[in-house]
């Protein structure tokens, strides 16, 4: 066989020294793609002892190698950790980290805060372009209200103008709604 086909891991090996799987593919190689608990268990044995353990098992996972077991790690195993890894692989407090911890049902404040802080800055910059732009305007008005800043005069105006000559749906707790029972 041909070196080039065999992983590059490989080559850090004596000419004379052997893996623990030298050998012994019936353990490591399954024809139906099942292992069971017996040959995993002897599998993670031999691998536990062997000196490039630790490249064979990174060398299956990055490779997606789909068939064996490679370092102690069945396919299944292989592909948790991938997944664990493009996980891990967004850094905190980046947008797409938030989104992917939100996803999974997560907790991250580095990410909340980061996002919450985007989020200040773009309603901000929205409210800076609506008071360029028109001077006032009811989503003017809504982003200072979103913002916990007070309202500015121009977005008042333009909110009450606009709620001015439309009428108000009676409210049962309103007490202009309640009715007073006639004078006798």
């Amino acid at each position: 066989m041909d070196v080039a086909a065999y992983p590059s891991f490989l080559n850090s090996l004596a000419p004379s020294q052997r893996t623990p799987c030298f050998g012994r593919g019936n353990i490591f190689i399954s024809k139906d793609g099942t292992f069971g608990r017996a040959r995993v268990s002897a599998a993670r044995e031999l691998c536990a002892g062997c000196p490039v353990r630790q490249a064979c098992e990174d060398w299956a996972v990055k490779a997606g190698e789909p068939d064996g077991i490679w370092g102690g790690l069945t396919p299944r195993d292989r592909a948790e950790l991938r997944s664990a890894r493009s996980r891990d692989r967004h850094d905190c407090g980046t947008e797409t980290a938030w989104r992917a911890h939100l996803s999974r049902g997560e907790s991250c404040v580095i990410c909340r805060e980061a996002h919450d802080d985007r989020l200040r800055a773009d309603r901000l910059t929205r409210l800076e372009r609506e008071h360029r732009q028109h001077g006032g305007s009811l989503a003017g008005y809504r982003l200072e209200l979103l913002l916990g800043m007070p309202t500015c005069t121009a977005c008042r105006a333009v909110r009450q103008a606009y709620y001015e000559g439309r009428t108000r749906t009676p409210k049962w707790y309103r007490p202009s709604a309640l009715k007073t029972p006639a004078a006798a």
